[in-house]
């Protein structure tokens, strides 16, 4: 399938208009390649996902996060992003990246999120202006009223991650819940104007801790933590839309740059979740 064939289908399914303003979306590395026969999805890129792309006989990697984010003015391999851009330009695989736009889709980073909790969701928490399908965050309803220390420990498990959080005016019958999935400070306005009894994001500072104290229970699961399980959503996204002569595979490859002390078995967690991910789309 042309490279272009595939742009245009993904365009499809997650606009680019639908992408928040600076975000760096589409095709970011080429190698040279025109054809694809082979994706491999990814939450991002590394070192090792290179090499099972490799090893997987792979042309094109579809990443969530983009690789480059700002204007390269020199490309070395003692750098991650430019190490990373050599070894895909050697080895001829193509790299597109989709980000905010799929965090924007209805079925998207923040719904699988809430699926994952068993959450109904209601409404985005901002919807896209001019597109009725798309937004992001979403508003969400607790099929069942919980207390703080349920829904703490419900995004713990589900997630596989501790989380950082502090308490609301509602410690108690929390029902109306928002959630953002990675970095979300920036909607926290949206969140409190929406009356919302929690909301859950992650990259939160301290001083943004303080400042909602009492206001609303906020909690912070981590970057990583909130997005790992985008790659399977992609991959499930692209395959009903894409020639079936394209293989598709799911990275097995953790990419959290971030290890926990005690690890309590999270890393373990995160890892039989991307093995398990592997084994069942393999059997499709």
């Amino acid at each position: 399938m042309k490279i272009n064939d595939i742009l245009s289908t993904i365009d499809k399914l997650l606009p680019k208009s639908t992408s928040i303003e600076g975000d760096c979306v589409g095709l970011q590395v080429q190698s040279g390649r025109s054809d694809v026969s082979h994706i491999l999805v990814t939450m991002e890129l590394s070192d090792e996902v290179i090499s099972e792309a490799i090893n997987l006989s792979v042309d094109c990697i579809i990443s969530f996060h983009p690789l480059i984010y700002r204007p390269l003015t020199e490309i070395v391999e003692d750098e991650r992003v430019g190490r990373l851009v050599s070894k895909l330009i050697k080895n001829e695989i193509t790299f597109i990246s989709i980000h905010t736009t799929f965090d924007a889709h209805s079925e998207g980073t923040s719904r699988i999120i809430a699926n994952l909790l068993g959450l109904r969701v209601v409404s985005f928490l901002v919807p896209t202006p001019n597109c009725s399908d798309a937004g992001i965050g979403v508003i969400c309803e607790a099929q069942q009223p919980m207390n703080e220390q349920e829904l703490v420990k419900l995004v713990s498990d589900k997630l596989l991650a501790p989380v950082k959080y502090t308490t609301g005016k509602k410690t108690e019958n929390i029902t109306k819940i928002g959630i953002v999935g990675g970095s979300g400070t920036s909607f926290l306005k949206d969140a409190l104007d929406a009356n919302l009894d929690a909301f859950i994001t992650a990259d939160i500072t301290y001083h943004t801790f303080h400042s909602v104290k009492g206001k609303m229970l906020l909690i912070d699961p981590g970057h990583y933590e909130m997005e790992q399980f985008v790659s399977l959503g992609i991959a499930k996204l692209i395959r009903n839309s894409i020639d079936n002569s394209v293989k598709i595979s799911v990275s097995s490859v953790n990419t959290n740059p971030i290890s926990y002390y005690p690890d309590n078995n999270w890393e373990s967690l995160q890892n039989e979740y991307l093995r398990n991910v592997k084994i069942n789309w393999n059997k499709q």
